[in-house]
């Protein structure tokens, strides 16, 4: 492995040059594996935890990861990768449907508990605000104690809420059961990122984080849908009786078949989880028994980060100058593929459209298929921008080109992958608002929502994927901030958009807020160039 060779050869040099900074006062090693720790994957030099060798595994099917004992970075199968999405995907999905199934049935519960239509959205409010603050705390749990028990428990309570608002007779009871449906099922958004982040590396990263985050949202996209159908076949109870039923079935299958994958538990999934509630029941068969080597575990693949859990942790993230300007112009990206959901059933259901609630539901497969297409074809086009500008790096700083202590610019590899979308929405966002204020004809909405969607979910992989790359060891908690902050500011829009469409109409509205995401597109330029420079300084302060 000639980059093996190079990239241990640098670490070394890399690892003596600050030893020898530092001063011997007793603060040596604190600074050392402090600053080790937060560069560690920056500088992606690092052979025991990545190495990828483009001649040995140019179709990706095989192991990519080794290590200088060649031992592999996880012991699942590219399928079985792929199985993991799906079901990572089946826990999340639920999440995101929560919502948007909800909005056709907003009319009948005005009706029902006789409440005008701000107090009925206060219950599309508060679960967007949970879905924001609730992974910044669950994302910590599973950190700590493993992705396993948080997703189930989460399922769990998601389930016995909609149970509840199922049989509800109060709005009362409503808007409380609505937060802690969304407290218990909104986290795993953020956890199954983390996950994705467990079993798989850097050169592959950018598929499966962006399969997970892109699929989990799908329901944002085909919920109303799925809502339309149930409330005009029976009524608004249905919706939550099928959500009882759909979860509930997908937490029975994860029981038995989702592993713990938090490598400070299991490693590369060679060591067996001593707490019960970290072991699936499908771990105890013979063939997987044998293919995780659970007699013969490799306990060098542990990760030995101490991570604790800390309630303020996501917070501390979130407010790094690096970290909120790569965030905020997806955040409000996603605000404003929220209020383009939420817009529909109202504007269409008006003259010249005049559509029932059935065929508004239909109006959203193009919204559905686009964020499809666009969390899959970025997610390999983040793959492949990174392996090639990876791959230019090694190739410089071996040549002489480059230092030999430069880093990877992370924050550049990623963001730049979805810096073209990010001003396609602006400009695609601000044509939906105008095309429903003028009533253009159906087609340039529905195709002006497909490429929305397209360009919202590229935007949602690349964010996702670059925190999971700053941030392994804490890879749940970390993309919580960007749940954090894209919830949060849906919600805050969200309260805002009866009053902003009242004062300059749903057409100028949609241009205000894509004015936003413009001028936010620029501010990635910042972190692309200035905060791998940040993140250093700020680790050798410490």
């Amino acid at each position: 492995m000639r980059r093996a060779s190079i990239r241990g050869t640098d670490l070394q040099a890399d690892t003596e040059t600050k030893k020898k900074n530092c001063d011997n006062t007793g603060s040596e090693s604190s600074v050392f594996r402090t600053v080790t720790r937060e560069l560690r994957d920056d500088t992606d030099d690092v052979v025991t935890h990545e190495i990828y060798d483009e001649e040995s595994f140019p179709d990706g099917s095989k192991q990519e990861q080794l290590s200088e004992e060649d031992v592999p970075y996880t012991l699942l199968t590219y399928r079985q990768k792929w199985f993991m999405v799906a079901l990572l995907t089946s826990a999340g999905f639920w999440s995101s449907l929560g919502s948007p199934i909800y909005y056709p049935a907003l009319k009948e519960l005005e009706a029902e508990f006789d409440v005008n239509e701000e107090l009925i959205n206060i219950t599309v409010v508060v679960y967007l605000l949970f879905q924001g603050i609730a992974p910044t705390i669950s994302g910590g749990l599973a950190d700590v104690y493993g992705r396993r028990p948080i997703i189930l428990l989460g399922m769990l309570i998601y389930v016995i809420a909609s149970i509840g608002l199922a049989c509800s007779k109060s709005y009362g009871a409503v808007v409380f059961l609505r937060c802690l449906q969304s407290a218990g099922i909104s986290p795993i958004i953020a956890i199954n990122s983390g996950v994705a982040g467990d079993f798989t590396v850097k050169s592959e990263r950018g598929t499966f984080v962006g399969a997970v985050s892109g699929f989990t949202l799908m329901g944002q996209a085909f919920g109303s849908l799925i809502g339309a159908a149930l409330t005009a076949a029976y009524d608004w109870r249905a919706i939550f009786w099928f959500l009882v039923i759909g979860c509930g079935t997908c937490m029975i299958i994860l029981c038995f078949l989702l592993i713990e994958t938090k490598r400070t538990i299991v490693g590369n999934l060679s060591i067996r989880p001593k707490s019960w509630i970290n072991i699936a029941p499908i771990t105890r068969l013979p063939a997987i028994r044998k293919q995780f080597k659970y007699d013969n575990p490799d306990y060098s693949s542990r990760d030995l980060s101490e991570v604790k859990f800390d309630i303020t942790s996501a917070m501390r993230i979130l407010i790094l100058p690096e970290i909120i300007l790569s965030l905020l112009p997806a955040a409000f990206q996603f605000s404003l593929w929220t209020l383009s959901l939420a817009s529909l059933p109202a504007e269409l259901a008006l003259d010249p459209y005049d559509y029932s609630l059935t065929m508004i539901g239909v109006c959203y497969l193009p919204s559905g298929i686009g964020g499809l297409l666009g969390s899959f074809c970025t997610g390999k086009i983040i793959d492949v921008y990174y392996k090639r500008s990876h791959k230019k790096f090694l190739e410089k700083k071996e040549a002489g080109l480059i230092d030999k202590d430069a880093r990877f610019n992370t924050f550049k590899a990623r963001l730049i992958s979805g810096a073209p979308q990010n001003v396609c929405a602006a400009v695609v966002f601000t044509l939906f608002g105008w095309a429903l204020k003028q009533r253009w004809h159906i087609a340039v909405v529905l195709v002006t929502s497909f490429i929305g969607s397209f360009c919202a979910m590229s935007t949602l992989s690349t964010s996702s994927t670059l925190l999971v790359d700053l941030y392994p060891s804490k890879s749940s908690t970390a993309t919580s901030c960007y749940n954090f902050m894209r919830c949060v500011l849906s919600a805050i829009f969200m309260a805002c958009f009866s009053k902003m469409k009242s004062s300059m109409n749903v057409g100028g509205t949609f241009t205000c807020i894509s004015g936003m995401v413009f001028v936010g597109n620029f501010l990635i330029l910042i972190p692309m160039k200035y905060g791998m420079k940040w993140r250093y300084e700020r680790g050798m302060k410490l």
